[in-house]
């Protein structure tokens, strides 16, 4: 039954429109290259420089950033952002940057506002991509804020060290991102069964790379759209709480 979802998640996933995300997470000119969607806090600073003013979303009433020209979708994210720090039990700083070489999001450790679990950046023309799509164009940008919000609750627990230690690619973190961004997706399911959480996979699925011996290998677009299936079915099937969700996590990639 399993492989039976995993293969309509892939089904679907094939058909959507892909964007350009974090498929190498390149680096801008001037700072150091770097591989995935982390952001070391020695290099984040060339990236918080060129973005907006930070917000915690903690109710969904905060101040909106106020990038995409539709101000229902801005405030729709802003409710979407509550909801993720909610469940992932995280409080990041958000911000948009000038990702002018390459459309991309990031997360950091770094700190853009005082107290909070790091920061996500999400790049400005990355949004506009994500607004031209003609289908849940809402729940691709929420892909897309789980995985990197999936980054800082790495941070908060050490995660990126445990699954990073030793290799050779940014995989695992990556695939872990990935897990939770469909945990999400599993929660927003149970809450609301038309919720479409296929979107997730898609997003990710076309995010994969084959380049398997590069530092900045993400997962195969099988490997990523088996990790969103995977924790879809920790939160939709099994009703895992958000601890037993990090351990299964952990397990799930350390054995990729």
């Amino acid at each position: 039954m399993i492989a039976g979802r995993r293969q309509a998640l892939h089904t679907l996933a094939r058909t959507a429109t892909g964007m350009g995300l974090c498929g190498f997470c390149r680096a801008h000119a001037a700072p150091p290259t770097i591989f995935g969607c982390i952001l070391p806090p020695a290099r984040a600073g060339y990236f918080l420089d060129r973005s907006t003013r930070a917000e915690r979303y903690i109710t969904g009433q905060e101040p909106i950033v106020k990038k995409s020209n539709d101000r229902d979708f801005d405030f729709a994210l802003a409710q979407t952002l509550a909801k993720i720090a909610s469940v992932f039990e995280v409080l990041p700083g958000f911000a948009y940057y000038e990702d002018v070489e390459a459309q991309n999001a990031y997360a950091t450790p770094a700190v853009k506002l005082n107290n909070a679990d790091g920061t996500v950046l999400f790049g400005q023309n990355l949004l506009q991509s994500v607004l031209a799509q003609r289908d849940n164009p809402d729940v691709a940008a929420a892909a897309i804020c789980a995985h990197e919000f999936g980054h800082i609750l790495q941070f908060k627990h050490g995660l990126e060290k445990v699954v990073g230690a030793g290799q050779k690619t940014v995989k695992r973190a990556e695939l872990q991102a990935d897990f939770f961004a469909g945990y999400f997706a599993g929660v927003r399911r149970r809450e609301k069964p038309t919720f479409p959480a296929a979107v997730f996979a898609a997003t990710q699925f076309n995010l994969g790379d084959e380049q398997v011996g590069s530092p900045g290998h993400h997962g195969t677009p099988a490997e990523r759209g088996d990790a969103v299936s995977e924790g879809f079915n920790a939160s939709y099937r099994l009703g895992l709480n958000i601890a037993a969700a990090i351990e299964r996590s952990t397990n799930y990639v350390m054995a990729r």
